[in-house]
């Protein structure tokens, strides 16, 4: 008995492997904001700091100007329409069900390359992949904290502007400037569409400061911690129960018929004489 159900928990642990199911609904695209289908070839970070740069040279753009920061923000607009991109159960089926059974947060991707495996990423996803190209260029970045949002700051020269490619303001370079707004989530709301945002006060709360990471941080330490070591365990758990087999030779086929043989008939004692 002991070896069947052994073998049987190898099998339910390797088999989440072979279905390429997202077991979180994915709500489809709703038109409301800036989205192109045709970017879904930009795949990884390689290709998409290529396309930033390729536009770039067409336009005269510097590399490290606020120009070239709003146009890497404008392409991940493109690029993405807002919603979380998780785990399928293929990719790491422990991620999955955590993300499912446990906390939400636990399936969402938070490496770059990652993220852009899906044409959806929220907000906190957006900025990990614009500060994964801003990495590559040396110009200096942090988040910025809302209380149910997550946006970004880029420095250029001695100024820190503000960055949002999930919810898009209409904002200029001199508004985006930190002086401009001082952290005061307040002075944000009216660069939003109120049409499309009706819940601003719960993204931004009222009277509230934003929170600032440090500069050049490496978001999301410790979900890349939880993301690697499942994604090994998702792999290799099925043979934990086939190991405990051929290394415990003493486990062994017993049925309940037999054992009541066993019972009935006890081995003979030797009585000494």
């Amino acid at each position: 008995m002991a070896k069947i159900l052994l073998s049987i928990l190898a099998i339910l642990l390797f088999l989440p492997n072979l279905f390429d199911t997202d077991i979180h609904s994915v709500p489809a695209y709703d038109g409301k904001e800036r989205f192109c289908s045709q970017l879904a070839y930009i795949n990884n970070i390689n290709k998409l700091e290529a396309h930033t740069d390729s536009i770039a040279v067409e336009q005269n753009i510097c590399i490290k100007s606020f120009e070239y920061c709003e146009l890497l923000e404008g392409i991940v607009k493109d690029r993405f329409y807002h919603s979380f991109s998780k785990f399928s159960l293929k990719e790491n089926w422990i991620a999955a069900l955590s993300g499912k059974w446990l906390e939400e947060g636990l399936a969402c991707k938070v490496r770059p390359d990652d993220i852009m495996q899906h044409s959806n990423a929220a907000c906190s996803q957006q900025s990990i992949v614009m500060m994964a190209v801003l990495r590559r260029k040396n110009i200096p970045y942090r988040k910025v904290g809302f209380p149910h949002h997550y946006a970004m700051e880029v420095s250029i020269g001695n100024n820190w502007y503000f960055m949002d490619a999930d919810m898009e303001p209409l904002i200029t370079k001199t508004e985006r400037m930190q002086h401009s707004w001082n952290h005061q989530n307040d002075l944000l709301k009216k660069y939003y569409d109120v049409n499309r945002f009706n819940d601003l006060d719960y993204k931004f709360g009222s009277g509230l400061t934003a929170t600032n990471g440090p500069a050049n941080e490496v978001p999301a330490s410790n979900a890349k911690i939880f993301q690697s070591v499942t994604f090994v365990l998702s792999r290799i758990l099925w043979c934990f129960p086939l190991l405990l087999l051929l290394l415990n030779p003493s486990i062994s086929f017993i049925s309940p018929h037999t054992l009541n043989i066993k019972r009935r008939n006890p081995p003979p004692v030797s009585l000494a004489v």
